[in-house]
């Protein structure tokens, strides 16, 4: 079967509940349980694969509710878009990104047409500390994510947004999870397992690519990855200021962080965000530049137009012509 197959019964299924249990709202995730504006996987799941549910099936899912986990989620877009909400903002996931989310973030993810399909992949924080610690030892990336919760280390990032587009073994490993944990064949919790150690090992080599750092380099501290990530997220509207005071830093410690660790400075890092923010709007989006100009805090269009083609070697316009081709 494949993915689609498995939503579909997910959806037969989830309906067939709906209907014996009568419950006014229903759960998410049959797994699930709610409690106020907080979710819960049932005590005797560590390990779960569901998708988000139709709105066809349940209107109120394209509302926004805000909750937060117990459990980690990861979210993947396997067909469609979707909106993430948090508390102090909100952005698009189109076919192929991936979103990691931490359990205390407060959130929503809502979907507009039947035809979206979101994966979901919860997991239990424990899982981290018994199965995955060891085998993530090395991955600052991930291991910084996971232990600042579960260890209630420092503040932790409230989610990790991929864009893993280069890397099709990505997208075969999230297959073979979802094939592995609906067909539940023997040892089906340990095979699901490690397939998810492979896709956050998968996920971090991308991410380091998609925000300019070299993966191989097991020494790379996770810091630089966190301020790097934090960046990416807020090109549009941080400055060197603002992230010094996010991080606890001078802005010559965080300078000479950059400088060290990428070859770049602040301002050059800050514009290639912004442009690559700008091809997706321009692939995504029927936007004319000048809105996208104003969007993303450029007040001279023409300005937009010229580095957009220094760096790129064609105009705003050019790319997205040959997009859509």
């Amino acid at each position: 079967m494949t993915v689609l197959e498995y939503k579909k019964q997910f959806d037969h299924n989830l309906c067939d509940y709906i209907k014996h249990k009568k419950y006014g709202y229903a759960p998410t995730h049959v797994t699930q349980l709610w409690d106020n504006k907080q979710i819960f996987i049932s005590n005797n799941h560590s390990f779960v694969v569901s998708f988000h549910p139709n709105i066809s099936i349940i209107p109120s899912a394209k509302n926004i509710t805000m909750h937060n986990h117990n459990f980690y989620e990861m979210a993947y877009v396997y067909k469609g878009r979707c909106t993430n909400y948090f508390e102090n903002n909100q952005f698009e996931m189109k076919e192929g990104e991936i979103l990691l989310l931490n359990p205390t973030v407060y959130h929503d993810i809502c979907t507009t047409s039947p035809n979206d399909c979101i994966v979901n992949i919860l997991f239990n924080p424990e899982l981290f500390e018994t199965a995955m610690l060891p085998m993530l030892s090395n991955n600052h990336l991930m291991l910084n994510f996971f232990a600042k919760y579960t260890y209630q280390i420092g503040k932790s990032s409230d989610y990790l947004h991929f864009h893993p587009s280069d890397d099709p073994t990505i997208y075969q490993t999230l297959d073979s999870l979802v094939m592995e944990y609906f067909e539940k064949s023997v040892f089906y919790e340990n095979i699901c397992q490690s397939l998810l150690m492979i896709l956050l090992s998968r996920l971090t080599v991308s991410y380091c690519k998609q925000i300019g750092l070299n993966p191989d380099n097991q020494e790379q501290d996770s810091v630089i990855i966190s301020l790097l990530g934090y960046m990416q997220e807020h090109c549009i509207d941080t400055s060197l200021e603002q992230v010094a005071d996010h991080f606890h830093y001078s802005t010559t410690h965080i300078s000479r962080l950059l400088k060290k660790h990428t070859g770049k400075g602040f301002i050059e890092i800050m514009q290639n965000f912004k442009l690559e923010k700008i091809k997706s709007y321009l692939s995504d989006t029927d936007f004319t530049v000048e809105n996208i100009s104003q969007i993303m805090g450029y007040n001279d269009v023409n300005y937009l137009y010229k580095i957009f083609k220094n760096k790129y070697g064609i105009t705003p316009n050019e790319y997205r012509k040959q997009y859509h081709q």
